[in-house]
């Protein structure tokens, strides 16, 4: 009887969780709560410092890592306070990947699992609540309807500046489906999971010397071309690319170095520019 109490209680959460309503209902929980427009770097860092923060010895250590990392609280330290913490404040280095580098079983894996694990879990809760365009395969953030003419206004009444552009999935539906009215755009509470690929995104490269960058970006349905007449119709586009699936959240690119060393296989040279420049646009971090 308890496990059957237990599964209603999760039922009924699990409804909770499910919002929807329009542009101009968003609007309000926006006016109420800037912080469900976050951008994901700013999202990560408020998921970690939420846990807690604690100074050892003029040592900080983060309560959220306690579980399972122990003895890296100088690169923590680091990872947070020189990566997430700029990066939350729109920084240059926000721009930069973050690529892991380490021996076998130094951490690397379990700190990149426990970051979309607490991902998830915290997009379910009322701090980390976010929220997209309905229908939309990259989850946008709907403040991008905001044609760029109103968004200077749109920031001294609210706060908030905008950053990105209308994917052209949404913007070609804008048109024709809405009619150009913004304000009744269905709009969704998006929670994020690996499992379901929403916001969290992994690619594990299959084989590194025949690599396809769709797997990546999404690919041209070609099926759909007799359909919409174009190439370059947004409706004939798939956008079932890891970078896709994991808009607003993270991804993780698995044995990125080691692809790349594939790719490059004419020349040791061509290896060697290509790791320096890799490691030259991301924020590196031995573990």
């Amino acid at each position: 009887m308890y496990f059957l109490r237990r599964l209603e209680e999760y039922r009924t959460a699990k409804q909770r969780l499910a919002w929807e309503g329009s542009f101009r209902e968003y609007l309000e929980i926006v006016r109420k709560n800037p912080h469900v427009c976050r951008l994901a770097h700013s999202r990560l860092y408020d998921l970690i410092t939420a846990a807690g923060v604690e100074e050892v010895n003029g040592q900080k250590r983060y309560c959220f890592f306690n579980r399972e990392l122990f003895g890296l609280d100088r690169t923590l330290e680091k990872l947070v306070e020189e990566y997430f913490h700029p990066a939350a404040r729109r920084l240059d280095v926000r721009k930069r990947i973050l690529l892991l580098m380490g021996p076998v079983s130094g951490g690397k894996s379990t700190l990149v699992n426990m970051l979309k694990r607490g991902l998830e879990e915290y997009s379910r809760t009322d701090e980390g609540a976010l929220y997209g365009i309905k229908g939309c395969p990259m989850h946008e953030e709907p403040l991008h309807l905001i044609p760029r003419e109103l968004r200077g206004e749109f920031q001294e009444e609210y706060g908030i500046h905008i950053e990105g552009e209308l994917c052209p999935a949404c913007r070609l539906r804008l048109e024709t489906e809405f009619s150009g009215g913004i304000e009744e755009v269905p709009v969704e509470r998006v929670l994020f999971s690996e499992e379901k690929r929403v916001g969290i995104g992994t690619f594990t490269p299959s084989d590194p010397k025949s690599q396809d960058i769709a797997e990546l970006t999404g690919s041209i349905d070609f099926s759909a071309i007799t359909e919409y007449g174009s190439e370059s119709d947004p409706r004939a586009y798939r956008f079932d690319g890891e970078l896709n699936i994991a808009n607003r959240g993270m991804m993780e690119f698995q044995q990125m170095l080691r692809t790349i060393q594939h790719s490059c296989c004419r020349s040791r040279l061509a290896v060697s520019a290509k790791h320096r420049q890799v490691q030259r646009n991301a924020f590196t971090l031995s573990v």
